[in-house]
């Protein structure tokens, strides 16, 4: 798979994950600490989404669209599986369902993507955390339901083992 193609790809995953908190926020507006959670993760993918237009014109195209990124389909397709899952109307309004597929959703491999492709473009101006992440585990701890804080800790481990 191409460079031109992954960057498409994940542009339109980021979109789609912004959608889909935008949505989870419009449900949840009378709590007002989750529709802010809501919010500013729909605020943060929006921004990844940008961030990869803008390399995407940094890119030198002789060079980079010809940039092989093969082996990526598989966690693209789990990607694509997991935003199909936020989109259910299954989730609907139910807190513990969306917390549920904002965790599933983060715990993909969107963020290494995103984060590899902008080093393969050789953009330096990556400053973004995962403050995001951590606002959601925070959200999320909050639960007592089971299937939430086994996502929690899925998602902590495989944080923990990024910064290895």
């Amino acid at each position: 798979m191409l460079l031109e193609d992954v960057l498409a790809r994940c542009r339109s995953f980021e979109e789609r994950a912004a959608a889909i908190y935008r949505a989870f926020a419009a449900r949840t507006r009378d709590d007002a600490s989750l529709c802010a959670l809501w919010t500013a993760m729909a605020r943060d993918e929006e921004a990844h989404g940008a961030v990869l237009t803008r390399a995407a014109r940094w890119l030198d195209k002789p060079e980079g669209w010809h940039t092989d990124l093969s082996g990526w389909d598989e966690a693209l397709d789990e990607i694509e599986a997991r935003l199909a899952e936020a989109e259910s109307p299954d989730v609907g309004a139910d807190r513990d369902r969306q917390l549920l597929a904002a965790l599933a959703l983060e715990r993909t491999e969107l963020d290494r993507i995103h984060h590899r492709l902008r080093a393969v473009m050789r953009d330096a101006r990556d400053g973004e955390g995962h403050e995001h992440v951590e606002r959601l585990l925070a959200a999320a701890e909050q639960s007592t339901t089971p299937a939430v804080q086994l996502e929690v800790a899925l998602l902590r481990a495989h944080a923990t083992l990024d910064r290895r």
